[in-house]
């Protein structure tokens, strides 16, 4: 199972985070993949799988999702 982001190429961002950084804001753990295509296609693992915008301010503002898969 896999989810895709859309998104404009240079304007945001993709990170693969744990919990804790999907809650802080953070880039965690530090070998964190990082997706910046645009048009990322990510395949999800069983249980929870978080993501933010790192970029300045947009985890901050929302810019951040956390999706159970089964």
């Amino acid at each position: 199972m896999g989810t895709v982001f859309n998104y404009q190429k240079g304007a945001h961002n993709v990170v693969a985070v744990n919990k804790a950084g999907c809650v802080g804001c953070s880039t965690t753990p530090r070998n964190a993949k990082v997706y910046t295509s645009g048009k990322d296609q990510i395949r999800l693992v069983k249980g929870l799988n978080s993501f933010i915008c790192s970029l300045p301010g947009h985890s901050g503002a929302g810019m951040k999702i956390q999706i159970s898969a089964s």
